[in-house]
């Protein structure tokens, strides 16, 4: 049984590793990297805007940023935009469905919110994570690109939020 919901300060630590785990096969950084750091911050991501957990037992095996308009985390979205950041499922949970349940309750909240859309970035060599976000019905919305660095383009993905549900 998957349990989802916001995480609590004795997870920080645990999300911050397992999230840094779960981004490590599409990036490349060493332990000084800006990002890398951001990604091990799970305390300053729940300060600003909201850390989910999911956990199966005792086991974290999932967690995910959710950024309202108005977060200091979310960087593209639109005032009527949820935004999802660091998605990042353990690597011996992936392919479990941990991380559709997760965005499944991320769609939940946008239609219950009334949100027009949920908004993400992926880094463009992230190839699973493209086919990952295709297949759960997010489309490209490529005048939205953005380079948060030079040489590092993140594509922008977006998921309307079906009217009248």
């Amino acid at each position: 049984m998957l349990n989802i919901c916001r995480a609590l300060p004795d997870e920080y630590a645990s999300i911050g590793a397992l999230t840094v785990d779960a981004y490590a096969p599409v990036l490349t950084f060493g332990d000084a990297d800006p990002y890398r750091q951001t990604l091990m911050d799970a305390a300053g991501r729940a300060a600003a805007a909201e850390l989910w957990s999911a956990t199966s037992g005792d086991q974290l095996v999932g967690t995910v940023t959710v950024c309202r308009p108005s977060s200091r985390y979310a960087e593209i979205a639109a005032l009527d935009e949820l935004e999802v950041r660091m998605l990042a499922v353990a690597p011996a949970a992936q392919g479990r469905g941990v991380g559709v349940a997760l965005m499944e309750r991320i769609h939940e909240t946008a239609r219950t919110e009334q949100f027009a859309a949920v908004v993400l970035s992926v880094v463009e060599s992230n190839v699973s994570a493209v086919a990952f976000y295709t297949a759960l019905g997010y489309t490209r919305a490529r005048d939205r690109d953005w380079e948060p660095v030079p040489d590092i383009t993140l594509q922008v993905w977006r998921w309307p939020v079906p009217q009248g549900s």
